[in-house]
């Protein structure tokens, strides 16, 4: 069974207001002192940084994150006593807490990317639990438009989609392919807008036996 995670929107316990601490200023450093005119060329950088070609590296197949380029801190505008085993960041980044993090390296180890990543509230206090930055490793070409329910998917641009709206009976309605998807526990789709993160029943069965918290999820059809 695939499950579809419909990532926050509000801010809240899994999705925090607030920017990283230092980022920009070691990835404007790297601009300027050590990136090679043929990496600034291949981004589109040659007469200036563009922090959001960074960031499209959290969410998008371009390979492993170099270390100047994962934030290290994130500052929350807002104070929170609890918080969910998964967050959402600035510029779509996903946050892992050592619970989650364990499930997912057991299941796929070496696929994923993580870091660690500090999360501090006003006045510069330090959540308590350790998370980690999570760049999801595995993209998969899964979503059959064809074989989804009527009305359960709208095209947003030339070749990608969306849910229709974000409930469960469209969530329900979405099919994705068994044979694209059957051996990965957790992967992001290349043609799919949302839901973007996918993963099994088998991760979801250790998420559930751990009691670990997450932004709302829903089961999807699977042919």
């Amino acid at each position: 069974m695939t499950w579809g995670l419909l990532e926050p929107t509000g801010f809240g316990e899994f999705f925090l207001e607030g920017d990283y601490t230092g980022w920009d200023e070691r990835l404007r450093d790297y601009y300027e002192r050590d990136m090679p005119a043929e990496e600034k060329a291949g981004m589109g950088m040659e007469e200036r940084v563009l922090f959001s070609k960074f960031s499209s590296k959290f969410v998008q197949d371009r390979g492993v994150l170099q270390p100047h380029e994962c934030p290290v801190e994130f500052a929350s505008e807002q104070s929170r006593t609890t918080l969910g085993s998964l967050l959402k960041l600035s510029d779509r980044l996903l946050a892992v807490d050592e619970q989650l993090k364990d499930v997912i390296e057991g299941l796929e180890p070496g696929v994923h990317q993580f870091w660690p990543i500090r999360i501090t509230m006003p006045g510069d206090k330090e959540y308590p639990t350790q998370y980690h930055g999570l760049r999801i490793g595995r993209f998969l070409d899964g979503f059959i438009s064809a074989k989804s329910d009527p009305g359960s998917w709208r095209e947003k641009t030339a070749g990608r989609y969306t849910v229709n709206i974000p409930k469960k009976k469209f969530f329900n309605g979405l099919a994705v392919s068994v044979e694209a998807s059957g051996f990965a526990h957790l992967w992001r789709d290349t043609r799919l807008f949302k839901p973007q993160v996918f993963f099994s029943d088998t991760m979801e069965a250790e998420i559930s036996r751990l009691g670990l918290r997450l932004p709302k999820y829903y089961r999807m059809k699977e042919v």
